[in-house]
């Protein structure tokens, strides 16, 4: 009996490793809250819940430009936003790597006439991933280039 139940837990365990991903992904946050009054974008990276799913992962990743800091993404990334409706104040995104929570981003509306105080990117058009628009309206510090980021791009994607 013994036996039995420690390899059926041996079998969770290895599932359960098997299931976590890898590499990058970009998570839509769940019920966005802003976190800082003086931030129009600002949320709380620790405490934002994600959707269980990515929208976007390894597979749907050709390039990533690290110097340029730009996405090319797979026939198969640019298909999954032909129909996503992308409000005109965006949309909160999380970007994660190897399963751990990076920065906070957000997916703009190409229509949209809001500032972002934030990490921006416009998906649908060229995937540039840009801090601040206009350029000299910002809040805190850029996160873009963060260390084990930028060590996993620069070995992974051509540069």
């Amino acid at each position: 009996m013994k036996r039995n139940l420690f390899f059926v837990l041996l079998l969770f365990i290895g599932s359960n490793l098997y299931a976590q991903k890898s590499g990058i992904e970009f998570f839509f946050v769940k019920n966005y809250i802003n976190s800082n009054s003086d931030c129009k974008y600002c949320f709380d990276l620790q405490t934002a819940q994600l959707e269980s799913a990515p929208i976007l992962n390894e597979e749907d990743i050709k390039n990533f430009n690290w110097k340029n800091q730009q996405i090319i993404l797979t026939e198969k990334g640019k298909h999954k936003f032909t129909d996503l409706k992308i409000p005109l104040p965006g949309l909160p995104i999380v970007l994660t790597l190897n399963g751990r929570k990076i920065y906070s981003l957000w997916f703009w509306n190409v229509f949209s006439s809001f500032g972002c105080d934030r990490v921006y990117a416009y998906p649908i058009i060229d995937f540039k991933i840009q801090f601040g628009l206009p350029k000299n309206y910002s809040f805190g510090t850029d996160p873009r280039f963060n260390k084990k980021l930028r060590k996993y791009v620069v070995s992974k994607y051509k540069q």
